[in-house]
């Protein structure tokens, strides 16, 4: 049974989604002025790398971002200075510019409309794709695309037309609009606040019932859904009381327990995202292959579901346990496979090796829940790894080597018992005029806060 729980009553809005009590979707939705995925800006050319086959574009507002000359149609112009309405593709980071796409793309119920290319794709949810194929060949034109949606299975040519055409007006409207700009700029914001976000998840998972903690958006619900049960719940925090608020707290951890025993530990370095394997406290047969594919296999759901909750992008490298029979290996493809064609992002399979290595992307929308929720610790820099107490101890024994050549008459030293201890263990400096004070803290560290001669 599917729940659909939504806190709509404070600033920051939240939507996620529960099977069996357990989280399997979530947004967190938050006002910002950032560049967000869907936005379109009306981008001035400043600068072409036909290396790379690339230009860099200003928005406007000392933003800037980045789009392949392929993406740009041929009734642009591809030179310096040259405008043109872009939309972002995926979300810029600390190292990386925003991605641009010239064929922009306007969103609705039945369908998804492209101006700029020439394609037709239908929601893999469809199983009879034929009718919709050929309704959608009589009603493009030249430079047109469209991607049809699972919301379209049953829609007459008249509705599909209806949608069409409504994209194409705001299309239209906002080439009007940009050819009033001077300099560039936000066209068309993609914020799609907590109402689209909500109608979203509810076509996507078909709930069987809502809970929202803010009267009004109830009321909004009610109306605009009437085949769905609305709860209202009054609470101080929604996602505490089903137990969602545990669940996305594990998300920033690295390491994901299986009911198995066994478990993954999931790490995002700077070029992809890597989860590893292990069996750690499962208890299989004596057949080793079996036990291995057993392992293997009941990680493949929880790898998916991780995947999606901390909305991991790019390459994203799974290290499974080697040592599988060549029918283990089938199996686990077959189910590595099943649960990629549930994905609502684009998710591929690159290759699933002989040794248990899988190599697969997903595409970029938003940024990970990592990102959005967290900053680089400001202890180790990111790096997921401090100064260790012996470190610490010989750094203090160089340091004070300095100070001690000036024959001081006080020296006050703040560390932690450990660093302490590890740095008495030298055996260097006994007759020093130091004063330690020890700090209660848990990460090793020391300061030096007072020298008087």
């Amino acid at each position: 049974m599917k729940k659909l729980v939504v806190n709509a009553a404070q600033v920051e809005k939240r939507v996620a989604v529960l099977e069996d009590d357990v989280l399997i979707d979530v947004e967190i939705i938050r006002p910002s002025n950032k560049i967000q995925v869907g936005d379109i800006f009306y981008g001035f050319i400043q600068k072409i790398d036909q290396k790379m086959d690339t230009a860099f574009v200003d928005l406007g507002n000392q933003n800037k971002g980045f789009i392949h000359l392929k993406d740009i149609p041929a009734n642009y112009e591809k030179t310096q200075g040259a405008k043109i309405p872009v939309q972002i593709v995926r979300e810029g980071s600390a190292t990386k510019l925003p991605l641009l796409s010239a064929v922009l793309e306007f969103s609705g119920d039945l369908l998804i409309y492209l101006h700029g290319k020439e394609y037709i794709s239908i929601s893999k949810r469809i199983a009879n794709k034929e009718p919709l194929k050929k309704i959608m060949d009589l009603l493009l034109v030249e430079n047109e695309a469209t991607i049809i949606r699972s919301n379209a299975e049953n829609a007459t040519k008249e509705q599909l037309e209806v949608a069409l055409n409504q994209a194409r007006e705001k299309y239209q409207t906002l080439l009007k609009e940009a050819a009033t700009r001077k300099k560039p700029g936000l066209l068309l914001s993609a914020a799609s606040g907590i109402f689209l976000s909500t109608k979203q998840f509810i076509e996507r998972y078909l709930p069987t019932e809502i809970v929202t903690d803010d009267f009004e958006f109830a009321k909004i619900l009610e109306s605009s859904f009437t085949d769905q049960e609305v709860i209202l719940k009054k609470s101080g925090d929604l996602f505490a009381d089903f137990g969602i608020k545990q669940q996305m707290d594990r998300l920033s951890r690295p390491v994901v327990h299986l009911s198995n025993g066994s478990s993954l530990f999931i790490e995002k370095t700077e070029a992809m995202w890597v989860v590893d394997v292990n069996s750690s406290r499962f208890k299989g047969t004596t057949d080793k292959e079996k036990t291995v594919e057993a392992v293997n296999i009941k990680a493949v759901p929880e790898i998916f579901r991780q995947i999606r909750l901390r909305n991991m992008s790019g390459m994203i490298l799974v290290d499974f346990i080697g040592g599988m029979s060549e029918a283990g290996q089938e199996k686990l493809q077959e189910a590595i496979e099943r649960q990629s064609r549930k994905e609502y992002i684009t998710t591929q399979i690159a290759a699933l090796s002989q040794s248990g290595l899988l190599q697969l992307t997903r595409r970029k929308k938003q940024q990970s829940f990592l990102e959005v929720t967290t900053i680089p610790c400001p202890v180790c820099y990111g790096t997921g790894h401090v100064a260790s107490k012996d470190t610490l101890a010989f750094q203090l024994e160089r340091e004070l080597s300095g100070i001690i050549e000036g024959d001081p008459s006080s020296i006050q030293v703040i560390t932690t018992e450990d660093v302490l201890d590890a740095f008495l263990d030298l055996n260097t400096f006994n007759n020093a005029p130091i004063d330690w004070e020890v700090a209660d803290e848990r990460v090793p560290f020391y300061q030096i806060a007072r020298v008087e001669n």
